[in-house]
């Protein structure tokens, strides 16, 4: 399957299939290739990435693969690296996001061993690695890694020197460019590695046989349906591999289909774009925007490439592509849901999200998100978010402004089409769009409570720097997110499930009573969530009357708005002492026969004004329609 040139990649761009004919020697045994270097290969992924059990599955899907092709595998000059750069590859991407005990059932110097050569940058890493578990001379190695052979040495160097250093071992006697001791270091993980059970080699051909069946037939059945079409069917006598007729050349993803610096120039004709960088992203975290929590969202995935640009002059644009290939539709769009919720669920500190928008037209599934995230230099941060699947395909661009307004939420679904045709050149991304439209809904599912609001929904307060958290949905009681005038009970007004949320945001400094409490209630049908919303309506009417102390002001109603709903805030504050008071803002919103009540207690400067409040108190209206949407 096409992927982004890993080390060992065929030169035509394409790995997974060794480039050039088949040689006419005979292939050694299989078996006899397993046995000599699984053992090797399953110490070297377990080094490169610190999970014993990924670096398993890796090794042996790659013997799979290599399994699958043999005569050609086993005819190279070195058959071991063609598997080991496809081991390595799969483990990296397959070790991503998992938490584990990494060092489990070692002793306190292999720990110290492993976690030493985790800490290397990824290329230190895999230089010491090739070198003194591969057995690889400079040569070889910068083949592999695509570099000088004199940044190798540099490489190596620096790598031997941190490991010996973060676990004392002792300096090279020998001036031949050996070092005893770090091979002996890398090497006594061994145990470990001998501890795992691995698959006897009859095992893998039996698997690579039937993966190469099955892609022998799917080629005959494809040769059969497009000769009939054709109106005859040939049928050429001899073996199973001449009755195939050669098909099409298969069209893999590569860095050529990605977004280019001119196409980027669309999102601001007004500055000069250039292209920062292009990886497969398997270097570093691998974490490259905002909000995303893990470096693949697909981990089990076929491909990835990402692709940065940076804009000149102000303000400070930046834009991310990222395009995953996954082996399946259906692991597409989990990588998609994966995706989406990064950005809908986000819990970094001050972001808010703010509107959505579907792409109707756009592969299986396209939407914009917009997204909000104030600084305290005075020069906020904004977010685009464009996200699509196509086929095996899932697609995501996010374009950041830094003190200026965002850019067009149309602009940059025009960008994310743009990027969506240029890979439908491929064979995994489907058919190209044709005609799109860009219309408002929505917000995406959050994770959280459905119909209840998100961490992401509520906006930044004051200057704290911390992100909202929500508690877990428990049923409600009277008056949670009731005030002292109007002292709603949802249960007893005919919701007999209702449930409440607190939100709060700890560790800012912020006295106990500060935070958002949010009641939602299905009521058995319109008639009694309309009641409850008129009862508050009266009741705060009726507040100034009812207690001296209550000052209502800044309310506002709404009837009959977005999809028949109503909505309704206001602003009381209490009178404490004769010069101290307390503030709250209220507000309730109905939407059929769900209802919800939303309180928040400022602190100080941690407040919010009526237009915010409001954004607040109609997102929480727009909570409800997932609850109507899942009935």
């Amino acid at each position: 399957m096409p992927r982004s040139q890993p080390a060992g990649a065929a030169p035509d761009g394409r790995s997974g299939e060794p480039s050039g004919p088949p040689p006419s020697t005979a292939a050694p045994d299989f078996d006899e290739v397993y046995r000599a270097g699984r053992r090797r290969l399953l110490l070297q992924a377990y080094l490169l990435t610190g999970d014993l059990a990924a670096s398993r599955s890796a090794v042996r899907d790659a013997y799979v693969a290599a399994a699958q092709r043999w005569r050609t595998v086993g005819g190279l000059a070195d058959p071991e690296e063609w598997v080991r750069a496809r081991a390595w590859s799969q483990a990296q991407r397959r070790h991503v996001g998992r938490r584990r005990d990494r060092d489990q059932g070692a002793d306190d110097h292999q720990s110290a061993v492993l976690r030493a050569v985790l800490s290397l940058p990824d290329r230190y890493r895999r230089t010491l690695l090739l070198v003194h578990l591969a057995g690889l001379d400079h040569d070889d190695v910068a083949r592999e890694l695509g570099l000088p052979p004199a940044r190798v040495a540099t490489l190596l160097e620096r790598a031997r020197t941190r490991l010996r250093r973060r676990v004392d071992l002792p300096a090279p006697e020998a001036d031949d460019g050996s070092d005893p001791a770090v091979t002996d270091a890398l090497q006594s993980l061994t145990p470990l590695v001998d501890a795992v059970a691995l698959p006897a080699g009859e095992q893998l051909r039996l698997q690579g046989s039937r993966r190469a069946r099955r892609r022998v037939v799917a080629g005959v059945a494809a040769a059969v349906a497009v000769t009939l079409l054709g109106g005859f069917l040939v049928v050429q006598p001899g073996s199973a591999d001449e009755s195939v007729p050669a098909g099409p050349e298969p069209r893999p993803v590569t860095a050529e289909m990605l977004l280019r610096a001119s196409d980027v120039a669309s999102l601001d004709r007004q500055q000069r774009w250039r292209e920062v960088g292009t990886g497969d992203n398997t270097e570093g975290d691998g974490i490259n925007t905002v909000c995303q929590s893990s470096r693949f969202a697909d981990p089990e995935g076929e491909g990835t490439l990402v692709r940065s640009f940076a804009s000149a002059g102000q303000p400070r644009r930046t834009l991310l592509q990222t395009v995953e290939v996954s082996s399946t539709a259906a692991a597409a769009r989990a990588a998609y849901a994966t995706t989406l919720g990064w950005f809908a669920g986000c819990s970094e500190a001050r972001l808010q999200l703010l509107d959505s928008y579907r792409i109707n037209g756009l592969g299986a599934r396209a939407e914009v998100l917009r997204l909000r995230l104030p600084t305290e230099d005075g020069r906020p941060r904004s977010y685009v978010v464009g996200l699509t699947r196509s086929d095996r395909v899932t697609v995501s661009t996010v374009a950041e402004t830094r003190g200026g307004a965002s850019v067009q939420v149309r602009r940059a679904a025009a960008l994310l089409e743009r990027g969506v045709k240029r890979l439908c050149e491929s064979d995994p991304a489907g058919t190209c769009p044709v005609r799109t439209e860009v219309r408002r809904v929505l917000p995406p599912p959050s994770g959280e409570a459905p119909g209840t609001l998100a961490a992401t929904d509520l906006p930044p307060v004051g200057r704290v720097n911390r992100p909202w958290v929500g508690t877990r949905p428990a049923l409600a009681q009277a008056g949670d997110a009731a005030t002292s005038c109007d002292r709603t009970r949802f249960r007893r007004s005919g919701a007999p499930r209702a449930t409440s949320r607190t939100y709060v945001i700890p560790q800012a400094d912020l006295p106990p009573r500060f935070g958002v409490t949010q009641t939602v209630g299905t009521f058995r049908d319109e008639r009694r969530a309309r009641q409850l919303v008129d009862d508050v309506v009266a009741a705060m009417a009726a507040c100034e009357d009812d207690d001296l102390a209550a000052s209502v002001s800044q309310e506002q109603e709404v009837r009959d708005g977005f999809r028949g709903s109503t909505v309704a805030i206001w602003r009381l504050d209490r009178e404490l002492e004769e010069d101290r008071s307390i503030g709250y803002w209220m507000g309730v919103a109905r939407v059929g026969r769900h209802a919800t009540q939303v309180l928040f207690t400022p602190s100080g400067d941690a407040d919010m004004d009526q237009d915010t409040f409001r954004a607040v108190v109609n997102r929480a209206r727009d909570r409800l329609l997932e609850l109507r949407a899942g009935r």
